[in-house]
């Protein structure tokens, strides 16, 4: 083996690389558990072979390393770290990549790759926290078309009321355009999904959350709510379209699980505009709620007479 990765080294220089390239990458799946030269030798040819290579024989090397277990983690982020279109496959199924690699690539790349992740069977926690922490400034623009809600300070839930209320004004007057609005990010919008489809409610809800400005409150009094009536109506205020709402309703209240039809009728009887009214609604009684619960701040005469 050490002979052969030689004789690919001595390659390089010819730029006839396709071959050299699958070469390479079967002449290292072969060795099943390869020893640290041998990574390391990997680690340093592959790169090189990968770049002067096509876009094909790109494809196929990586689609042939996303099987395999052991791959050192400098080649799996150099991979992860491509175009969507050849690191979305190694990205959702290789089990060589480490929960630190797979971290990183969440917090450097964009949301396509990010969205890639999140269909991996294996999250970590780690991971998992990772994917529902992610917010880039640039997923926000103005209410007039798509932005993202998340986790944040009262700040925060005061500037999702008003682009709220911004966005209801609009539904008012022309109920087509709402429909081409969302707040929810398609990485949120995938994380919800996913969660709902494995049961994992702690992660749902926790996503969810955050997709409200932080209120857990909140959000676990929506979700209570076994009909799933004000699941349904927080989601469409929220801007999700009506497959995945009626995707996740059901499996998140039990008395609509299996119900399809009695699923369907209640996301489409729902008007964007009425959820909107009524998210901003709950909205203001927990801010109210909040309100009275907070202590009053000490003021410097209070301090006074409690220190006489």
């Amino acid at each position: 083996m050490v002979d052969r990765y030689r004789e690919l080294e001595g390659l390089k220089s010819t730029r006839k690389l396709d071959v050299v390239l699958m070469a390479t990458v079967s002449s290292f799946g072969a060795l099943g558990n390869p020893a640290s030269g041998e990574l390391r030798r990997f680690a340093e040819l592959f790169p090189p072979v990968y770049e002067a290579s096509s876009v094909e024989a790109r494809r196929q090397a990586v689609a042939a390393l996303s099987a395999l277990p052991n791959i050192p983690q400098s080649v799996c982020r150099f991979i992860g770290s491509q175009e969507i279109a050849i690191a979305a496959t190694f990205l959702a199924r290789s089990p060589a990549i480490s929960d630190e690699t797979l971290i990183g690539i969440i917090e450097s790349m964009g949301e396509e790759h990010v969205r890639a992740i999140i269909h991996r069977n294996d999250l970590s926690q780690r991971v998992v926290e990772a994917l529902i922490g992610t917010h880039r400034p640039e997923d926000t623009v103005e209410p007039s078309g798509n932005f993202d809600i998340g986790a944040g300070s009262r700040d925060d839930t005061e500037a999702l009321r008003q682009t709220l209320k911004a966005m209801a004004a609009k539904v008012a007057d022309d109920a087509d355009d709402r429909l081409g609005l969302s707040t929810l990010s398609e990485l949120q919008t995938a994380l919800l999904v996913r969660f709902a489809r494995r049961g994992e409610t702690p992660l749902f809800l926790e996503t969810f959350a955050r997709a409200l400005g932080g209120d857990r409150v909140l959000a676990h009094r929506i979700i209570d709510d076994i009909s799933g009536r004000r699941l349904a109506m927080a989601l469409v205020a929220l801007g999700m379209n009506s497959a995945d709402t009626t995707y996740i309703l059901p499996r998140l209240c039990a008395p609509l699980a299996g119900e399809d039809a009695e699923t369907e009728n209640l996301v489409a009887s729902l008007k964007p505009a009425q959820c909107i009214e009524s998210l901003l609604v709950w909205q203001s009684e927990r801010e109210q709620e909040v309100e009275i619960e907070a202590p009053a701040e000490e003021t410097a005469e209070d301090r006074r007479r409690r220190s006489a």
